[in-house]
């Protein structure tokens, strides 16, 4: 069976999968704006208690997942091919 990440509300992002313990752990670090500008080009539904965006700034990518009440983190900077492959596995649940 494949994990379909369920579309949220009208206007919302997708709901991310459920994760199970074979997931990837993400080498999550603080929030840092070190690029003058950033774009957000995807984002979860903000309904749910953590919301990731996948953002491009200087040529680069990141995710930057916000849990409710705690501080904002980002994955390192990486290629938008390697990015993008992280934000499907982060949406499926694969990654975490």
């Amino acid at each position: 069976m494949t994990a379909i990440p369920i579309a949220g509300k009208p206007g919302c992002g997708p709901h991310v999968c459920e994760a199970d313990d074979s997931a990837t752990r993400i080498a999550w670090q603080p929030a840092t704006r070190s690029e003058e500008r950033c774009r957000v080009l995807r984002r979860t539904c903000e309904c749910q208690p953590t919301v990731y965006h996948l953002i491009t700034a200087g040529g680069r990518g990141y995710v930057e997942r916000t849990c409710r009440g705690q501080p904002t983190k980002q994955t390192v900077r990486m290629s938008y091919s390697d990015v993008a492959a992280l934000w499907e596995r982060i949406l499926l649940g694969q990654a975490v």
